[in-house]
């Protein structure tokens, strides 16, 4: 079975380790970048909720499941990609 590929932020390090070891290929996720191109090939994006959009604008430049991770352990987060991307 292929491993499910994540996109994280960067300041997500103890999420990155956590997913890591559960069987996950993480990916840093940049926020800069406009090309869209790092998600292309994720299952699942997850971000820290630090960056909040005043504007209340959005791009979404993915059809994967995006996971908002402010507030939540690394088993919340793992709990939650499970649901989202492997229907557990």
């Amino acid at each position: 079975m292929a491993r499910k590929r994540v996109a994280i932020e960067n300041t997500l390090g103890n999420m990155r380790d956590y997913l890591t070891e559960n069987g996950y290929e993480v990916v840093q996720l940049d926020p800069h970048t406009q090309t869209g191109i790092e998600l292309k090939n994720c299952d699942a994006i997850v971000i820290s909720g630090m960056d909040d959009n005043l504007m209340g604008m959005t791009t979404i430049k993915t059809g994967s499941p995006v996971i908002d991770a402010k507030g939540m352990s690394p088993l919340d987060v793992l709990h939650q990609l499970r649901r989202s991307i492997e229907k557990v």
